[in-house]
C-alpha cells in the first residue's frame, strides 16, 4: 500500500531530535523517501489513468461487442427463418414427388392391364385364326354352330373364310345370305342389306333368293323406309318369284302392317 500523509508526516517527526534539528542521514532518508514516494503516486496516477483509458476501452469493445451480437442474433434469426422457408419447401417438393409417384405407378399399372386386355384380345385372334377348320364340311359346320351360339361375328368370320376358299362354290348365295343374316341379327341392318342385294342382283333365281327379299323387305321397315319395304314384300308375292307360299302369306301380313303404320313404323323414314 501506499503511505498516507499522515504516515509521511510521523515518520518526518520522528526524524527530528528535541533542538529542533534534522540529522543529514534523517534528512537523505526522508528525501528519499519523500522521493520514492512521490514515484509511487505518480505511478498509482499513471496506472488508474490507463486503467480508466482500459476501462473506456473495455467499454467501447463491450458495447461493439453486443452490437455484432444483436447482429448476428437478427441474422441468426433470419436464416433460420429461411431455412425453415427452405425446409417447408423441400417437403412440399417430396410431397409433390411422392404424389407423382404415386400417379406415375397408377398409370403404369393401369399400362400394364391395358396391355395386358390386348395381348389377351391378340391371343384369342390367333386362337380364332389357328381354330378354322380345315375342310369344308367342318367349316360350314362350325360357322352354323357360332350362329347358334349368337357369336355373329365369328360365324361371319367362317363365313368369309368359306367365301375365299371357294368362290364357285354352288352354297355362295347362300353364304352371302348368312353373312347378310349375321348383320341383321346384330341390327346394322345397312350392311345386311349390301349382302341381300348382292344375291337379287347376282343371283336372281337362287333358292335363297326369296329369303332375301323377305329379310330386305324387313331391314328397310326397321330403318322406317316403308315404301322400299313394301316393293320389296310386293316382289316377293309376285307370280315369277319362286317363293313358297309361306314367305307370300307373310309379305302380305307385312305390307298390310306397314300401310297401317301401327305404333308408327313409318315415321321415321318414307311413308
Amino acid at each position: 500500500m501506499h503511505r498516507s500523509s499522515a504516515g509521511i508526516l510521523a515518520a518526518v517527526l520522528g526524524t527530528v531530535v528535541p533542538g529542533g534539528c534534522v540529522l543529514k542521514p534523517e534528512h537523505d532518508e526522508l528525501r528519499q523517501e519523500v522521493a520514492k514516494l512521490r514515484k509511487e503516486v505518480a505511478e498509482s496516477r499513471e496506472t488508474m489513468a490507463r486503467a480508466e483509458e482500459l476501462s473506456s476501452q473495455l467499454e467501447t469493445k463491450l458495447g461493439e461487442a453486443e452490437e455484432v451480437l444483436r447482429r448476428n442474433q437478427a441474422d441468426l434469426g433470419l436464416r433460420v427463418d429461411n431455412l425453415e422457408v427452405e425446409v417447408q419447401g423441400l417437403r412440399g417438393a417430396a410431397e409433390n414427388a411422392d404424389f407423382m409417384a404415386s400417379a406415375a405407378q397408377q398409370e403404369l399399372k393401369e399400362l400394364r392391364g391395358d396391355l395386358d386386355e390386348r395381348l389377351k384380345s391378340l391371343e384369342d385372334k390367333l386362337n380364332e385364326a389357328t381354330n378354322i377348320p380345315e375342310s369344308r364340311t367342318e367349316l360350314w359346320a362350325e360357322a352354323e354352330r357360332q350362329v347358334k351360339a349368337k357369336n355373329y361375328k365369328g360365324a361371319r368370320k367362317l363365313w368369309r373364310t368359306f367365301e375365299s376358299r371357294y368362290p364357285g362354290d354352288a352354297k355362295m348365295s347362300e353364304v352371302k345370305f348368312q353373312i347378310g343374316l349375321t348383320y341383321y341379327s346384330e341390327r346394322d341392318y345397312k350392311s345386311a342389306l349390301g349382302e341381300f342385294y348382292r344375291i337379287i342382283q347376282d343371283n336372281p333365281n337362287s333358292d335363297v333368293t326369296p329369303d332375301a327379299l323377305y329379310y330386305s323387305g324387313l331391314a328397310f321397315a326397321k330403318l322406317g323406309q316403308c315404301e322400299s319395304a313394301i316393293a320389296y314384300f310386293n316382289a316377293l308375292r309376285e307370280k315369277k318369284t319362286k317363293a313358297p307360299a309361306g314367305y307370300k302369306q307373310k309379305a302380305a301380313e307385312q305390307i298390310e302392317l306397314l300401310k297401317s303404320n301401327k305404333g308408327g313404323i313409318c315415321d321415321g323414314g318414307q311413308s
